[in-house]
């Protein structure tokens, strides 16, 4: 089943529910005694809950408290909605009341929200609620509201893990293995998504290239384990340098590629003298100094992505042609 129809199936199957509710209540509004309402029938795995608006008095199956490790003997004589909404989860508070406050004043269909609750233990589960209004005054004052609660911690934690799974995913196919760096794909794919800002609003955005000097020594000399960590103690040094929006990727081998988005090259500039130097001044096991040569390029009017990568792939090899360690744009 696709997930939008398996939404709506379990929607259609709470709204049969909450309809099933409705006609309960309906036929309870006939007692002239309001108390006998608490005799309400079980529905879902939880059961169901009213809250009597006016004199704020909630009502429910008493697994809704069982459930989170309470005994009945541990509610207060009077369990008002706040004695609920104490309980919630600091990240899922205001959107539940948000819901609720929009469904109180008749701009949703329904009051229908997942959300995280403190068990007595101090752990938080996961709950599903739903409910409506089923009785207004003259003057449209909600003064019943009714539902159903089920708890979904088992379903949510597979939604969570399948969610962490998809990232990870996500992040092993735009990450370089060995070194931790956004991978070449990525990189094509965000210098792509800074060509088409700059068609839209002329932003302008940068390119870095680098590519570590006499690497092919540093294996020959040290080994390929070796050659491993200084690459991944560069992407380090760079990464710890560059902007949150900055895009840094490994382009192959030991040349390196950083994007940088709404960016003059003049700033490109500093950027890349900061990084050859705090290279250069790195002393690095075994193997002490390690260079860097950079080419520094910037978008312009005429460009196109082939033109401005080969443009920054020839100043970088300008750098090492003109003695290495140095910056050339």
């Amino acid at each position: 089943m696709e997930k939008n129809e398996g939404e709506n199936f379990l929607t259609q199957k709470y709204l049969n529910r909450i309809e099933e509710l409705e006609n309960v209540l309906s036929q309870m509004r006939k007692r002239e005694n309001e108390t006998e309402i608490l005799s309400l029938p079980w529905v879902g795995n939880l059961g169901q809950w009213y809250w009597m608006v006016e004199s704020n008095q909630v009502e429910f199956n008493e697994k809704k408290i069982t459930n989170l490790g309470y005994e009945t003997s541990d509610l207060p004589e009077k369990v008002g909605f706040d004695f609920f909404t104490s309980k919630l989860h600091p990240d899922d508070y205001k959107r539940v009341m948000d819901n609720m406050r929009k469904h109180l004043m008749n701009l949703s269909e329904a009051y229908e929200v997942e959300y995280r609750i403190k068990a007595k233990n101090g752990e938080y589960v996961w709950y599903y609620d739903r409910g409506k209004v089923t009785k207004r005054d003259e003057n449209g004052k909600p003064l019943i509201v009714a539902g159903i609660v089920f708890d979904i911690s088992k379903s949510k934690a597979i939604e969570i893990e399948l969610k962490k799974a998809n990232e990870e995913l996500q992040r092993l196919v735009i990450t370089d293995d060995s070194t931790g760096a956004y991978n070449k794909r990525y990189f094509l794919e965000k210098i792509n998504e800074e060509i088409n800002n700059y068609n839209r609003s002329k932003s302008k955005f940068s390119l870095i290239m680098f590519d570590i000097d006499k690497f092919k020594q540093v294996n020959d000399n040290f080994g390929h384990s070796m050659g491993d960590v200084i690459l991944k103690r560069i992407v380090e040094i760079s990464q710890e340098n560059i902007r949150k929006d900055d895009i840094f990727c490994r382009w192959g081998g030991e040349e390196f590629f950083i994007v940088l988005p709404n960016t003059e090259k003049e700033n490109a500039i500093v950027l890349a003298e900061k990084l050859r130097s705090n290279f250069s001044n790195y002393n690095f096991p075994k193997v002490g100094k390690v260079t860097a040569s950079f080419g520094v390029a910037c978008y312009g009017e005429d460009d196109v992505m082939d033109k401005i990568i080969k443009r920054a792939d020839d100043l970088m090899y300008k750098a090492k042609s003109e003695g290495r360690n140095c910056i050339r744009y």
